[in-house]
């Protein structure tokens, strides 16, 4: 691991358990033993390390996304893996509109991965619909879904920390069951008996 990586690992710790205002540049050089000076010599201020660590997360999205769910049972492992992630860089989110107000240059990223972010959604969708487990008369129903799931999906984390009743696992549990609720009026028969296997499965 090079130096870079060991703050990075060391800053996304620290954001976490504290938060970015909290946790200062000086904070996370002596968390590693190094000086100030040694860690401004690889990352120039706490907003560069933030963007690094964002760059970083978004590269994590990217890697599951590559392949389209096909069933109930891939949509629920394909949320999981977003969950996951997104509770590995949980102070993102939890301070999502802080961080966005205090860089132009991450707002302006941010941005441009959220559009992306409801076109690979409504792919999703689409490819459910022509797999024949979603049933949806109308197109613009795809864009009330997409909606619905990118905000359960942005915030879930940040929720359920809110009111004090998050674990991981049970958090992502939950949090998939709210993306499979707000499927269900639109599932097919097939996908109905393959949701009623898999919530069995997991109670």
């Amino acid at each position: 691991m090079t130096t870079k990586e060991k703050i990075l690992k060391t800053a996304l710790e620290l954001f976490n358990e504290k938060s970015t205002q909290a946790a200062t540049t000086n904070h996370i050089a002596a968390a590693m033993g190094m000086s100030p000076g040694n860690l401004h010599y690889h990352f120039a201020n706490k907003e560069e390390i933030i963007l690094k660590l964002y760059m970083q997360m978004r590269e994590e999205f990217n890697n599951i996304s590559k392949s389209y769910p096909s069933s109930i049972t891939d949509l629920a492992n394909f949320h999981e893996e977003i969950f996951k992630i997104e509770w590995q860089y949980r102070f993102f989110y939890r301070e999502l509109l802080l961080l966005l107000n205090r860089d132009d240059k991450l707002k302006n990223l941010y941005q441009k991965e959220i559009i992306k972010e409801k076109k690979r959604t409504k792919k999703i969708i689409q490819n459910l619909r022509d797999n024949n487990i979603l049933e949806i008369p109308y197109d613009n129903i795809i864009d009330y879904l997409c909606d619905i799931i990118i905000l359960i999906n942005q915030f879930w984390s940040s929720y359920m920390q809110l009111i004090d009743q998050f674990s991981l696992n049970r958090g992502i549990e939950i949090g998939i069951q709210r993306i499979e609720e707000t499927l269900r009026p639109f599932l097919s028969k097939k996908a109905l008996k393959e949701l009623a296997r898999l919530e069995e499965s997991i109670f």
